[in-house]
């Protein structure tokens, strides 16, 4: 009995552990956010949404991608893993089934139960996802995405991902470690183009 409360215990130390370390990322995140909207970092840290005039003046970073004609980089996220929901060699069965008897040797069989290989999510490649002015690049070792800002619908970021919603398709899912500072660029980016 001692060793489930130890176990609950220690579950209790990570949860506490990962709403901390995700309240620091928002926080950091919110003053970044606040200081290309004019605002001190008492006043960003407890808003939830910015509007206003805008000051982004960042110069772009330097890479080795060839971008198009006037494009350019200004924010990049490194070691990112692109993740995709595919089958993972499981076989499964689930669901309510009814196997009845009604004559020998034959069966008389009812439900919803399905048979299949299992899904999960599952990195394809590792990378950078860089943030331009037309949109995202994804430099992967195996694959490389470039989506311009026109076909992503919404992007959510967190501490550890980043999903985009395209206008078609499956979402691109990126998982890593993201800076606050860095997912900040990338808003007020993509919310500058979506406002033009």
């Amino acid at each position: 009995m001692e060793f489930f409360y130890i176990v609950g215990v220690i579950i209790l130390i990570l949860v506490i552990y990962n709403f901390k370390k995700d309240n620091e990322w928002q926080k950091n995140y919110r003053i970044s956010m606040g200081a290309y909207f004019g605002l001190s970092p008492e006043q960003s840290k407890s808003l939830n949404s910015f509007d206003g005039n805008c000051d982004f003046n960042e110069n772009p970073i330097v890479t080795n991608i060839r971008f198009t004609k006037n494009e350019s980089a200004y924010a990049a996220f490194h070691g990112l893993n692109l993740m995709e929901h595919k089958r993972d060699g499981g076989i499964g069965a689930y669901g309510i089934t009814l196997r009845k008897k009604v004559l020998p040797g034959t069966f008389l069989r009812a439900g919803v139960g399905k048979f299949g290989m299992s899904k999960s999510w599952q990195a394809v490649a590792s990378g950078s996802l860089y943030i331009t002015n037309k949109g995202i690049v994804f430099d992967g070792d195996t694959k490389n995405i470039k989506l311009p800002w026109e076909k992503i619908m919404k992007d959510n970021i967190s501490s550890n991902e980043i999903i985009l919603e395209k206008s078609n398709g499956n979402p691109i899912v990126l998982q890593g470690t993201i800076d606050p500072k860095e997912a900040a660029k990338f808003t007020i980016i993509g919310q500058m183009y979506h406002k033009l």
